[in-house]
C-alpha cells in the first residue's frame, strides 16, 4: 500500500555488554549468542533486538489505535538481533542446532531489510549456531 507508513525504527540500541534475556529470543539460544558475541562481537558499533520487519504497515492514523498498533507488532517478523558495523549491517538469526527453516527465516528476514532499510548501509544476513548439519554449509 503507498499510502502505508514504513516503520523504520530499529527501538533502542543494546549495550554490547548487557546480558539479559534478549527479547523474542529463545532460551535455548540465549547462550549460544552471549558466547558469539564476546568472540565476534568486537566489531559491532549498536545492537539491537526484538526489531519489527516488514508488514504489516499502517498509516499514522491506524498507528494511533492501540488494538491495531499492538496487532502489528504481533503479526511482524523480527530477526534475533540486528548488529551494525563501520560498513555493513548485519540480520542475525540464532539457532542451537539451524535447519532449514532458520536458513528460509534469515533469508527472508534479509529480503524484508531490503524492502525497507533501516540503516544505509551493506546488509549481510547472519546465522548464528551451535552446530550445523554439513548439508547446509552451501546454503
Amino acid at each position: 500500500d503507498p499510502g502505508a507508513i514504513r516503520h523504520d525504527k530499529l527501538g533502542r540500541p543494546y549495550s554490547l555488554d548487557w546480558r539479559g534475556d534478549p527479547p523474542h529470543m529463545l532460551k535455548v539460544d540465549v547462550p549460544i549468542w552471549y558466547r558469539f558475541l564476546e568472540k565476534y562481537g568486537a566489531p559491532f558499533i549498536k545492537l539491537y533486538y526484538d526489531c519489527l520487519l516488514g508488514g504489516p504497515f499502517m498509516s499514522i492514523d491506524e498507528l494511533k489505535d492501540p488494538y491495531k498498533r499492538d496487532w502489528r507488532v504481533l503479526n511482524s517478523k523480527r530477526a534475533d538481533a540486528i548488529a551494525e558495523l563501520d560498513d555493513q549491517v548485519w540480520i542475525i538469526e540464532v539457532a542451537k542446532e539451524p535447519g532449514l527453516r532458520a536458513i528460509g527465516q534469515v533469508q527472508v528476514y534479509h529480503a524484508l531489510w531490503l524492502r525497507d532499510p533501516k540503516i544505509a548501509k551493506i546488509e549481510k544476513p547472519v546465522l548464528v549456531a551451535d552446530r550445523i548439519n554439513s548439508d547446509l554449509l552451501d546454503a
